[in-house]
């Protein structure tokens, strides 16, 4: 079973998937935390990025694993080291651009990631998960919220890592990254048709969860029927 999870960032997909997935026993798989090794993985070898320039290449020395643990945590290995905590630095954030609008990284990660789904059922989130990676995913869930409600969420997620934040400007950055996302030539964010939609705006985390694993109980339990 394959459930693909996509929305705009800050709607909190990542942390809800990682939860339902717990819920359901199923394997979660972070895409986006792919795209942030690689870009690690290159800024170590060349200290900085160019963009338009393609390091795909570079790919080929590069083995990324993830392990959903019990808890609900998720552990990323780049060739046999844990970068989980190295992977969220502000540097990789501000480079990630470059990788991830890459064609040809984008191949590699989807080949990794289509690669991967053939093991297990698993839950995955991202931006183009369920119209490029998994077109025919079992279940497509689009998780959306205000701007306000994300720069909020964003914000205080900085708040609780001891960083002092302005909202106003974390509100400026979530609208540029959603003009970025909507616009770029290869991954861009959009909604399937197929996809149920879940404005979490006025949600809190749990109800979010719980409507998710609703969905994909409900849903597989009309494949069965069927």
């Amino acid at each position: 079973m394959i459930i693909a999870v996509d929305g705009p960032a800050g709607s909190g997909k990542s942390s809800v998937s990682r939860e339902a997935a717990r819920r359901l026993g199923i394997k979660y798989i972070d895409s986006g935390a792919l795209y942030r090794t690689v870009t690690w993985f290159l800024l170590e070898k060349y200290g900085g990025l160019t963009r338009g320039k393609s390091y795909a290449e570079d790919c080929d020395g590069l083995s990324i694993t993830q392990v959903f643990n019990p808890d609900g945590t998720l552990t990323t290995y780049a060739n046999g080291a844990d970068v989980s905590n190295k992977i969220r630095d502000e540097v990789i954030a501000k480079n990630i651009g470059i990788v991830s609008d890459d064609p040809l990284i984008r191949e590699y990660v989807n080949a990794l990631l289509r690669r991967w789904s053939m093991r297990d059922s698993i839950i995955m989130d991202g931006r183009d998960i369920g119209t490029v990676v998994f077109p025919d995913a079992d279940v497509k869930i689009f998780l959306d919220a205000s701007v306000e409600i994300r720069s909020l969420r964003r914000s205080l997620e900085y708040e609780e890592k001891g960083k002092t934040v302005d909202v106003n400007a974390i509100k400026k950055q979530i609208i540029r990254r959603d003009e970025e996302d909507m616009s770029r030539p290869f991954g861009r964010l959009v909604r399937a048709d197929d996809a149920f939609y879940i404005d979490t705006s006025s949600m809190e985390m749990e109800d979010v969860v719980q409507s998710m694993v609703d969905i994909v109980r409900n849903s597989t339990a009309k494949t069965r029927k069927n």
